[in-house]
């Protein structure tokens, strides 16, 4: 998802900076439509919500001529948005004040959300294990976990050969930080140990 929004925030980057178009006749806009489809309204799937953000200014963007004042175009926007951004009756925001309303009450929202429920299924796999420690600390503060579920998280997640060595060792925390540094430790322990062996087998066969 994180490559989807980069494209997207590039592409938004790439409308923003052309000059502004000039009126278009309805048929023109038409096409533009079937071009840069329309997002619809943003359900409350928190996972979604910064594609589907990105995707709703591309569309703005691009039909930007066919809205007749700030009125037409924030009804537009307010029409397909579920949440707490609410306006003063009679004062209608410009579209970069509402751009300002929208991500400061739904973006911190949906990042926690993207966090806490990517870190639920954030195996180690093959991944390094000082990556995957700081991605996993990185994704438990965003999604705003608390120290037991963390820890509970960390060792089902980690790589089973390092969780297992850490119960047998009786080396896991119930302090997630601390439970961290174990796994770190003992995966470079276990590397040295590993390194050592080989080496040392290795060195015995061109004795």
């Amino acid at each position: 998802m994180h490559i989807q929004i980069q494209v997207l925030t590039n592409q938004l980057a790439k409308i923003q900076a052309a000059p502004a178009a000039e009126p278009m006749a309805e048929q023109k806009f038409n096409k533009k439509v079937k071009i840069i489809a329309d997002p619809g309204a943003f359900e409350g799937d928190w996972a979604q919500f910064a594609e589907w953000w990105i995707k709703l200014q591309i569309w703005i963007k691009a039909n930007w001529d066919v809205f007749a004042d700030d009125f037409e175009m924030v009804t537009t926007v307010l029409s397909r948005l579920k949440g707490p951004v609410c306006y003063t009756a009679g004062v209608w925001p410009t579209w970069d004040d509402l751009k300002v309303k929208i991500k400061k009450y739904f973006k911190p929202q949906a990042e926690h959300n993207w966090a806490h429920q990517q870190i639920h299924t954030f195996k180690q796999g093959n991944m390094r294990t000082d990556d995957f420690v700081t991605w996993f600390l990185a994704l438990s503060i965003q999604g705003g976990l608390v120290n037991e579920h963390a820890v509970e998280l960390l060792e089902r997640n980690v790589n089973p050969h390092i969780a297992e060595q850490l119960y047998i060792q009786d080396m896991w925390h119930e302090n997630l930080a601390a439970a961290a540094e174990e796994v770190q430790k003992f995966d470079w322990i276990n590397y040295l140990d590993i390194y050592c062996h080989y080496n040392f087998k290795g060195n015995a066969r061109n004795a």
